[in-house]
């Protein structure tokens, strides 16, 4: 099997009894404000959007440029684009199409860096999204154990988030849209980066 073969929560929560939840996890995030730069490059990006886009140009116009915003905000976090092999053992593996890690020092990025949250882009197919990106936060979970792992999921337009904390699963009752409410998007995302690395430096014994 693979990360891809899996393709609903349930499929995860079945071979490995996690638990399943949804619950209003991130609706009271503060919003992050985004420069001008940044709403004028997506306002541009939704006049080049195709009646059919390629998940490739959802994520180059709209996914990536939140990405890269967010994450220049935090210094000891990597992120990965479609670049990451993640292996636990013959089941779960594959390569996410982002994968986060944190990072003590950008000059030492190695596969002992915590890993801490994992994001599946699909156009239109959240549950098939859901279920990869919940394989690929158990991965990391087993790589790292005791650590919370979250996750999201997004074809460009619209985003949803999870976390997975020990062998509980809850997914945010909300789904969010970037041409609505864009400062709220990169809220949660600044939010869930913060947390994470928290968490990692719990873990690595920093904190």
């Amino acid at each position: 099997m693979a990360f891809s073969d899996f393709k609903s929560i349930l499929d995860v929560s079945e071979k490995y009894n996690t638990i399943l939840e949804t619950g209003e996890l991130f609706d009271k995030v503060p919003v992050l404000e985004l420069p001008n730069y940044l709403i004028e490059d997506l306002a541009f990006s939704f006049t080049l959007k195709k009646p059919s886009p390629s998940e490739i140009a959802m994520s180059e116009n709209f996914i990536s440029p939140m990405i890269r915003f967010v994450t220049r905000r935090h210094p000891n976090l990597t992120y990965w684009s479609r670049e990451y092999d993640l292996r636990f053992d013959d089941i779960l593996y594959g390569t996410p199409d982002y994968l986060f890690s944190y990072t003590e020092k950008q000059s030492r990025v190695t596969r002992n860096n915590p890993l801490i949250c994992v994001a599946e882009a699909k156009i239109d197919n959240f549950t098939n999204a859901w279920g990869q990106a919940l394989a690929e936060m158990l991965a990391c979970q087993k790589l790292f154990p005791d650590m919370i792992i979250y996750g999201f999921t997004t074809n460009g337009l619209s985003w949803e988030f999870g976390k997975l904390e020990n062998n509980l699963f809850i997914q945010d009752t909300g789904t969010y849209s970037i041409s609505e409410n864009p400062t709220q998007i990169a809220g949660i995302l600044d939010w869930i980066f913060a947390d994470a690395v928290i968490q990692a430096k719990r873990h690595l014994g920093i904190l």
